[in-house]
């Protein structure tokens, strides 16, 4: 680890993102010993396992091999598939906290989350090659210290534990993002582009390029329905159906393809797989139906994807 941070092969940015992901790692493994030490939850020897091993994962990821972290991943999903992961009992703070926490802050309460937009596009615009991840650092950072400014009360351990009541109210929720990233790199392995490029050739006319782009489209909305994630569904859709049918055809990919992505997120807005997005909200929420996000958001989704079709027929030739 130390020869990483003392490598001129690496950037100062490079550096602050695995920073982020070291704290993150260990806050997920605070979490888990906390979970066996208080033994607040239902199945605090399972719900404790659960968060050490993924802040195991997320801390130490770039240090362990492939079937490492394959290995431990397949651990952590074991008492996440069997509903082992409970929730905390730790208590959200009262009515009459809230209100005398807004007594002393105020509106001023915006500014610590408005500031991870601002720090990430500042350090987009200002900072060429920096990741925009170290805008969430240096805003979690900030927020922090504010509110400990704002509220004499306030103290590292409330940081803490808020964050584990956070954490545990959306539960095993929270390795959706791991696992299908993992899905995306397994099927782009296995060949399922191809797969889809032979059964899309008995269907799509040849020639044609815009059903070509309507079946690249569609498949990107399905295929992103199923795994919750574009950027995963994008490799298998234009590989399979893309290239063949799309941009051999004479489509400037420059067009096609940012906007094929961006018919994905489509899908994105209709399916729970993409849970970060649509689930977790409305956990935190409150929601009384936990799909309630996605059944706002299909009007919407129906919407930009006809726009997005649309747009893509009339640039294809471009």
């Amino acid at each position: 680890m130390l020869s990483f941070f003392l490598s001129p092969e690496f950037t100062i940015s490079d550096k602050l993102v695995e920073v982020l992901y070291l704290l993150s790692g260990v806050f997920c493994m605070y979490s888990g010993i906390r979970a066996w030490t208080k033994k607040d939850s239902d199945n605090p020897i399972a719900t404790g396992f659960f968060w050490f091993v993924l802040g195991l994962i997320v801390a130490f990821g770039r240090y362990l091999s492939h079937l490492q972290v394959g290995i431990l991943v397949c651990l952590i999903c074991i008492p996440a598939a069997f509903n082992r992961v409970k929730r905390n009992r730790l208590q959200a703070p009262s009515q009459e906290e809230q209100e005398a926490n807004f007594k002393k802050v105020g509106m001023k309460i915006f500014i610590p989350a408005l500031s991870s937009a601002v720090f990430a596009l500042s350090i987009a615009l200002f900072l060429k090659g920096w990741n925009s991840l170290i805008g969430s650092l240096i805003a979690t950072i900030f927020g922090i210290t504010l509110l400990l400014i704002w509220n004499k009360e306030n103290k590292i351990s409330t940081f803490m534990e808020e964050g584990r009541r956070f954490l545990g109210m959306a539960s095993a929720v929270f390795i959706m993002p791991l696992l299908l990233s993992c899905l995306g790199a397994v099927f782009t392995r296995a060949g399922v582009g191809e797969v889809f490029a032979d059964v899309f050739s008995r269907i799509i006319p040849e020639g044609n390029i815009y059903v070509g782009i309507l079946a690249y489209a569609i498949g990107m909305v399905l295929f992103t329905i199923i795994m919750g994630n574009a950027f995963a569904a994008i490799t298998v859709m234009t590989v399979g159906v893309g290239v063949p049918f799309v941009l051999d055809l004479g489509a400037n990919p420059l067009y096609i393809i940012p906007l094929a992505l961006t018919t994905g997120y489509c899908g994105t807005l209709l399916t729970p797989m993409a849970a970060n997005f649509n689930i977790v909200p409305g956990i935190y929420l409150e929601t009384e139906n936990k799909y309630s996000i996605i059944k706002m958001q299909v009007v919407p989704s129906i919407i930009m994807f006809i726009f997005q079709v649309g747009y893509m027929f009339i640039v294809a030739k471009r």
